[in-house]
C-alpha cells in the first residue's frame, strides 16, 4: 500500500513540473511584483518586466525590446533601465495621486508581456461635516458627512451607541449622487429612540493605506427640526396692527426644548423683500402662541404671513427650522395721514387764458384704501371766498379764464374713509405781482448727470429769495407734459446751476424765481439735455408711413442747434420693448443734409419691431441720440415650411413632420396641408415651434403627393413634396357577381375589382352557398363551376358571394416588402407562401387541394405563416340561382291549386243557392197608395226596399247593401248621421213580432249629428226621369246593384264616427245570418239635423212603384215599443241564426205563403208579414 502511494505522489509531482515548464516556455514573460501596488502620494515604486527567454515568441528578442506603457502612451524613457539581457526596470519617484494607473509591459512596442495596476493616494483623513437631524422628533435621524476626497477610495462604516452601552447599532450608508453626500437614516428598527438626548457615534474610514476612526457625540434634543405651526390665525385686525396666533404641535407637549419663533411680513409695497417682526410681546399658552403686529405701515393693504419655528439649541443651521405657515390679511382702510407736498411757484401761466398747478403726487401706499383716492382742491380768491371745490387724481389741475387776481389753491388728499387732516397750499399772485421770470439758458447731459443753467430775471421788483427747480419723466413731445409726479427743490438766490444725477433718461425741466410767498411761475425748458456740446437732442421724431419692409421717418428740430452739420440714423431689430436691446447688430446711415427733414428705411423685415433713434452731429461731435422710436413693420407671407417629412405610415393615415419657416413674417399664423388634390388647414398656438400632423381618413394603398404652406397675411410658397404611399388595407365591397349561363349546367360566375381595392387584390374569395357552404380562393376575376348545379335534389337555391382579400407580410421584410410593384409582391408572396400556388385557382372555381381539405370541414387559410396578414373585403350581395323542379314538384302544386279553384266554387254555388229566393221577392207599391199626391208619386211612404228584405225610406241612403252574398258600400250625405230607421208601416202593425224585448227611445239610436234629413231632390222625381230615359225594368236587385255601383265612386269620403258605427254595421251583413229586417217608417226627423245637412247625394236606383217583397225569417228580432229597430238586432238579435236554421225556416214559409208582386196596398203587406210570422 505505502508502495502504491509513492508512485503516485511521484506521478503528480512529475505533472506538475511539466506544466509549470510548459507554460514557462508558452509565456512572453512576467512582471515583478505580482500583485497590484499601493503607495501615497510622493512615495516611490519600481516593476520589473522579465523576457521568458524560453518563449518561442521572445526569440531573437531581448530586454532592448521592452517598454512599460501608461495605456496607449509609453513611460518616460528616463524612469526605465535595463537590468539585464531580459529584465528592465520602471522607477518612480513621488507619486502623484491617481486613481488607477496601469502599467503595460510590451514586446516591440506591440506584445503585451503583463499589466500591473498602481494606486497613488493618502490615508483615510478626518470628516470635518458630520451631523445630525431628526425631523419632527418623530420617527427617525438622519446623519450625513462629507466623504474625505482622496484617490485611493475609502470605505467608511457608523456605529453609534447609548450609555449606559448596552447595545452597538450600526448605520447603513447610502450616497446621495445629488449633493454628494454620504447619509445613514437611523429608523425605529434601526435603533433611534427619540426619548434619548445624547447619541454616540464611531465612523471608521479604512483603505489600502491605514484605518481611521472619529467619535461624535450628537445631543437628539438639539438636531430636532419641528413640525411647522399649526393654524396660523389673525385677529383684531386695524389699519396698522393685528394679532397673530399659531400653535406648535401637541406632539411636543413633552419635549424638553423651547422652540425660537420667526416671523415675517410681506406686502405690495415691500418690493418682494420679506420683514422679520420683532417677538416683543410673544406670549405662549399652554400650546397657542401669540404675538401683536404692530406699527404696520401700510393700511388697506394685503399682508402675507410666514411662521416658522426651530429648536432653541446652539446648533447652527438653516436646515434647523421647519417649513412655513403662511396665512393672508388685510388691514382696514383709513383717511390720508398728509396732504401732498408743494413748493413756492408750482404754477405755470403761460398764456392768459390757462392756469396750470403742480403738487408732489403721494405714493400709492400712502393712499391709505384699496380705491377711490383723489385730491380734494379749494380754489379761494383774495377776498376769502370759495371760488370752487374740484377733484383731481393726478398731480396738476388746469383752469381756465380765471379773473387776474390773488388765488389761493388749497389741497388735501382724500379718500372713502375722508380727507387728510392737514392741507397745502399754492399762491398765485395777480400778475401785477409776479416776478418777472428767469430764462433758461442750457441744458446739458453727461452719463446720467444733467446741468441745468439760467439767467436771473431781467427786471426785479423785490430781492430774489429762492430759485425753485421742478423736473419730471416724459414719454411726450410737449415740453411741459408729466408721465407721473412731478419733483422739486429749492435752490439759493444766488445759485443759476443745478444738478440732477440717477434720474430718467428723458427729462423735462422747469424753473422760478421766488421773493418771499411771491413767484414768477414756472418756466419750462424747451430742449432736453445736451453733451456738453451745442448740439442738442432730437425730441420730436415720427412715423409717416410704413409696410412690410419700409419705414419713412420724420422729424423736426425745436432746439435751434445751428451747429449741427447732418444726422445719423441707428436702428436694429429688437426682441421686446421693454428691454431695447438689439436682437441683430445695429445699423447706421448718414444723412449729410441739415436740411432734410426725412428718410426712408428700406429693405426691412416683414412683421419685426424695430428700434429708431436720430443723433444730430457737428464737425467735431455727435449730439445725444433721440428718444427710441419702437415700431414694428406689416405682416407678409412667411417663408416656406423647412423639413417637411413623414414619421408614420398606415393605412388610412400620414403623420407628418415640419420646421417652422425661417421667417414668419406676422403674428398668427397657420398651415395648409395639401394632399392629391385637397387641403386641411392647421392651427398652431405657437409659430416658432415644430409641428407634428397627421392626415386621417385616407385611403389604403395610395400614393400620396403632399406639401405645406405656412399663411400669415399671405400664403407662403410649397415645400418641396413628399411622397408616400399608405399602407395594405381592407378592399371596399365588390359589386353583385353575374353569371353568363342561366341552364343548369356548369356556370361561369364573373365579377368587378372593388372601386377601392386598398391594395393589391391577391386574390378573391367566392362563397357558394346551397345546402352546405363552400368558399373558393381565386386568383381572377371570374371562375367556372367544376361540376354542373342543381344536381343536388335537396337544393333548389344557390346563392353566390365574393370578396375581395388583400395580403399583407410583417416583420423586417415589411419595409422592403411595400416598395413592391403588385406583380412582384406576388411573386415574393408564392415564394413565402407555398400554399397559394396549391389553394388559390384561376380558371376554374377552387383547387383540388382546396376542396378536399374543405370537405374535411378545414380550412387552409386557418393556419397563416406568422408574418402573412390578410386583410378581408366585405361579402357583396348574394347572385341567387333557383334550380328547374321535377316532374312531381308541378303535379303536386297543380293538383293543389285544381283543389282550391274547385272549393272556390262549390263555396260560390253554395251561397247563391241560399239567397237565389230573396231576389225573386218584388214589392210594387203603386201611386194610388201614396198618402201625399202629387205629379204622380208617392212621398208619404217613400221607402225603398233593399235586396235582403230592408225597407229604406226615401229619406234614406244605406252605406252597405247586401246582394247575392256580397257586400257594397253605398255613400250617405246628410242622412248618414241616422242611427235607427222608423217603421213604415201606418196601421201600427210590424214585420215581425218583436214585443217581448226591452222597449227603448229612439234618442238611445241616434248619434249627436242629427238624423233623417230630407233630400233636396226626391227619389221618386230622379227615378222617372231615369224610367222615361231608359224605360221600365223588373229586375228590382240588378236596379239597385247598379244604381249602389255608380253612386260608390261618386260619394264623398269624409264619415262621421256615427256614420262608420251604422256602415260597418250594415257592412257585416250576409244572407247566411239576416235574412229579414222589418220595415221601416219614413218619418223625417229635419229639424233635429239642418246644421248638419251635407250636398246631395244621388239616390239608390230601383223600379218605379215596385217594392221587393221581403225575405221572412224566423228569428225575432227586437223592436222597441215605439216601433224602431234596436242595432242589436242586427248584429246579435237577428244576425247569429245559424245557417241552416234560417235556411229552413226560410223555406218553409215560402211554402206557406206565395209570394205578392205588382201593386199592392199597405194591407196586403201587413197581411203578408202576419202571415210570415
Amino acid at each position: 500500500m505505502n508502495r502504491i502511494v509513492f508512485v503516485v505522489l511521484i506521478c503528480w509531482v512529475s505533472c506538475v513540473t511539466s506544466k509549470n515548464r510548459l507554460e514557462n516556455a508558452a509565456a512572453l514573460g512576467w512582471i515583478i511584483p505580482t500583485e497590484p501596488i499601493y503607495r501615497e502620494v510622493n512615495d516611490s515604486f519600481s516593476l520589473q518586466c522579465t523576457l521568458n527567454m524560453r518563449s518561442v515568441e521572445a526569440r531573437w528578442s531581448n530586454s532592448s525590446n521592452l517598454m512599460f506603457f501608461q495605456g496607449d502612451v509609453p513611460v518616460p524613457r528616463e524612469q526605465v533601465k535595463i537590468l539585464n539581457d531580459s529584465t528592465i526596470e520602471l522607477v518612480v519617484e513621488k507619486a502623484d495621486p491617481h486613481m488607477n494607473f496601469a502599467y503595460t509591459c510590451k514586446v516591440n512596442d506591440t506584445k503585451g508581456v503583463g499589466i500591473r495596476s498602481v494606486y497613488i493616494g493618502h490615508k483615510p483623513r478626518e470628516v470635518k461635516d458630520f451631523k445630525c437631524r431628526a425631523p419632527l422628533w418623530d420617527k427617525h435621524m438622519e446623519c450625513t458627512f462629507t466623504p474625505d476626497p482622496n484617490s485611493m477610495a475609502a470605505t467608511y462604516e457608523v456605529v453609534f451607541y447609548f450609555k449606559p452601552i448596552i447595545q452597538n447599532f450600526t448605520c447603513k450608508l447610502e450616497t446621495d449622487d445629488q449633493t454628494n453626500l454620504t447619509k445613514c437614516i437611523i429608523n425605529v428598527d434601526t435603533g433611534y429612540r427619540n426619548v434619548n438626548e445624547k447619541y454616540y457615534f464611531i465612523l471608521t474610514a479604512s483603505n489600502h493605506l491605514g484605518t481611521l476612526s472619529q467619535r461624535f457625540i450628537i445631543n437628539h434634543f438639539d438636531v430636532v427640526i419641528p413640525h411647522p405651526p399649526i393654524g396660523c390665525v389673525i385677529e383684531d385686525v386695524t389699519s396698522n396692527s393685528a394679532v397673530l396666533k399659531w400653535s406648535k404641535w401637541y406632539k411636543y407637549d413633552g419635549f424638553s426644548r423651547n422652540f425660537i419663533c420667526e416671523v415675517k411680513l410681506l406686502s405690495i409695497f415691500d418690493n418682494n423683500v420679506w420683514r422679520t417682526v420683532s417677538n416683543e410681546g410673544l406670549q405662549l399658552n399652554h400650546r397657542v402662541y401669540t404675538l401683536p403686529l404692530r406699527n404696520l405701515p401700510y393700511a388697506a393693504t394685503p399682508y402675507d404671513v410666514r411662521i416658522r419655528m426651530r429648536t432653541n439649541s446652539t446648533e447652527t443651521g438653516s436646515d434647523l427650522w421647519s417649513n412655513h405657515t403662511s396665512c393672508l390679511f388685510d388691514t382696514l382702510p383709513r383717511k390720508p395721514d398728509m396732504p401732498p407736498e408743494v413748493a413756492i411757484g408750482a404754477f405755470e401761466n403761460s398764456n392768459e387764458h390757462h392756469l396750470f398747478i403742480y403738487w408732489r403726487e403721494l405714493d400709492d401706499w400712502q393712499h391709505n384704501a384699496r380705491s377711490g383716492f383723489h385730491y380734494n382742491i379749494t380754489l379761494i380768491d383774495q377776498h376769502g371766498r370759495i371760488v370752487e371745490h374740484l377733484n383731481a387724481t393726478g398731480g396738476m389741475i388746469d383752469r381756465h379764464h380765471l379773473v387776474d387776481m390773488n388765488y389761493t389753491f388749497v389741497i388735501k388728499s382724500a379718500n372713502p374713509e375722508g380727507m387728510s387732516e392737514q392741507a397745502s397750499k399754492v399762491f398765485v399772485p395777480a400778475r401785477r405781482h409776479r416776478l418777472d421770470k428767469p430764462s433758461i439758458d442750457k441744458l446739458l447731459s453727461d452719463s446720467g448727470k444733467f446741468t441745468l443753467s439760467w439767467k436771473p430775471p431781467s427786471r426785479i421788483h423785490s430781492p430774489i429769495t429762492s430759485y425753485t427747480v421742478f423736473w419730471c419723466n416724459t414719454t411726450s413731445n410737449s415740453p411741459n407734459d408729466c408721465n407721473g409726479s412731478i419733483n422739486f427743490t429749492s435752490v439759493a438766490a444766488d445759485q443759476t446751476t443745478f444738478v440732477l444725477s440717477d434720474v430718467g433718461s428723458t427729462i423735462n425741466f422747469a424753473v422760478a424765481a421766488n421773493a418771499g410767498r411771491v413767484s414768477s411761475g414756472m418756466v419750462w425748458a424747451a430742449c432736453t439735455a445736451t453733451h456738453k456740446t451745442d448740439i442738442g437732442k432730437l425730441k420730436t421724431i415720427w412715423i409717416s408711413e410704413m409696410d412690410s419692409s419700409q419705414i419713412h421717418l420724420k422729424w423736426k428740430t425745436e432746439c435751434v442747434d445751428v451747429a449741427h452739420v447732418g444726422y445719423m440714423i441707428y436702428y436694429c431689430s429688437i426682441s421686446s420693448p421693454r428691454t431695447l436691446g438689439c436682437k441683430e447688430p445695429e445699423m447706421k446711415i448718414n444723412v449729410t443734409d441739415k436740411t432734410l427733414d426725412h428718410f426712408l428705411l428700406e429693405n426691412l423685415h416683414p412683421y419685426v419691431t424695430y428700434k429708431i433713434e436720430i443723433a444730430m452731429y457737428s464737425d467735431t461731435h455727435i449730439g445725444p441720440r433721440s428718444v427710441p422710436l419702437v415700431n414694428t413693420t406689416m405682416e407678409a407671407a412667411p417663408s416656406p415650411p423647412r423639413n417637411l417629412v413623414t414619421e408614420r405610415v398606415t393605412n388610412n393615415s400620414i403623420s407628418l413632420h415640419w420646421e417652422p419657416p425661417a421667417h414668419i413674417n406676422g403674428g398668427k399664423m397657420f398651415y395648409w396641408v395639401f394632399y392629391n388634390g385637397q387641403f386641411l388647414k392647421h392651427d398652431v398656438e405657437e409659430p416658432s415651434t415644430n409641428v407634428s400632423f397627421t392626415l386621417d381618413n385616407l385611403d389604403a394603398f395610395t400614393e400620396y403627393n403632399i406639401t405645406v404652406t405656412a399663411e400669415t397675411v399671405k400664403p407662403s410658397n410649397s415645400t418641396e413634396p413628399v411622397h408616400a404611399r399608405t399602407l395594405v388595407g381592407n378592399p371596399l365591397v365588390i359589386g353583385q357577381p353575374s353569371t353568363n349561363s342561366s341552364n343548369d349546367s356548369k356556370l361561369t360566375i364573373g365579377w368587378n375589382s372593388p372601386s377601392k381595392p386598398s391594395g393589391c387584390v391577391e386574390f378573391y374569395e367566392l362563397k357558394v352557398k346551397a345546402n352546405q357552404i363552400i368558399v373558393y380562393q381565386q386568383r381572377k376575376t371570374e371562375c367556372q363551376l367544376r361540376e354542373p348545379i342543381c344536381q343536388n335534389r335537396d337544393s333548389s337555391k344557390y346563392e353566390f358571394l365574393v370578396r375581395a382579400v388583400n395580403v399583407d407580410v410583417t416583420g423586417p421584410i415589411k419595409t422592403a416588402f411595400e416598395e413592391l410593384s403588385c406583380s412582384d409582391r406576388w411573386t415574393e408572396l408564392n415564394n413565402m407562401w407555398p400554399e397559394l400556388k396549391r389553394f388559390v385557382a384561376h380558371a376554374e372555381c377552387g383547387t383540388s387541394d382546396a376542396i378536399a381539405m374543405q370537405s374535411n370541414g378545414y380550412s387552409w387559410l386557418n393556419e397563416l405563416p406568422p408574418n402573412i396578414r390578410l386583410h378581408y373585403g366585405p361579402w357583396s350581395e348574394p347572385l341567387a340561382h333557383w334550380c328547374s323542379m321535377e316532374s312531381k314538384n308541378t303535379l303536386a302544386i297543380f293538383f293543389l291549386v285544381g283543389i282550391a279553384i274547385a272549393s272556390g266554387i262549390a263555396m260560390f254555388s253554395y251561397s247563391y243557392v241560399k239567397v237565389k229566393h230573396v231576389l225573386q221577392v218584388k214589392v210594387i207599391i203603386p201611386d194610388g197608395l201614396n198618402d201625399i199626391t202629387g205629379s204622380g208619386k208617392p212621398s208619404g211612404f217613400g221607402a225603398v226596399i233593399g235586396p235582403a228584405g230592408i225597407i229604406f225610406t226615401e229619406h234614406h241612403r244605406v252605406d252597405h247593401i247586401i246582394t247575392g252574398g256580397s257586400t257594397k258600400e253605398a255613400s250617405y250625405s246628410k242622412e248618414q248621421n241616422q242611427c235607427l230607421l222608423p217603421s213604415s208601416s201606418s196601421s201600427g202593425g210590424s214585420i215581425a213580432d218583436l214585443s217581448s224585448h226591452e222597449p227603448r227611445s229612439s234618442a238611445d239610436y241616434c248619434s249627436n249629428s242629427g238624423c233623417c234629413e230630407d233630400d233636396s231632390t226626391s227619389f221618386y222625381d230622379q227615378e222617372a226621369e231615369r224610367q222615361d230615359l231608359h224605360g221600365y225594368s223588373d229586375d228590382t236587385t240588378e236596379s239597385i246593384e247598379n244604381s249602389h255601383e255608380t253612386h260608390q265612386g261618386s260619394s264623398t269620403s269624409s264619415r262621421s264616427a256615427a256614420n262608420d258605427d251604422l256602415g260597418s254595421s250594415f257592412g257585416r251583413t250576409n244572407l247566411g245570418t239576416m235574412n229579414h229586417l222589418p220595415i221601416m217608417p219614413a218619418t223625417s226627423m229635419e229639424g233635429k239635423s239642418s246644421q248638419n245637412r251635407s250636398s246631395s247625394a244621388m239616390p239608390i236606383t230601383v223600379t218605379s212603384g215596385y217594392v221587393p217583397a221581403p225575405v221572412v225569417n224566423t228569428v225575432k228580432q227586437p223592436i222597441s215599443s215605439n216601433g224602431y229597430l234596436q242595432i242589436g238586432a242586427l248584429n246579435n238579435g237577428g244576425m247569429m241564426a245559424p245557417l241552416d236554421t234560417m235556411q229552413k225556416s226560410y223555406n218553409a214559409k215560402m211554402a206557406a205563403a206565395a209570394p205578392i208582386s205588382g201593386y199592392v196596398t199597405h194591407k196586403q203587406l201587413s197581411d203578408y208579414g202576419q202571415h210570415l210570422k
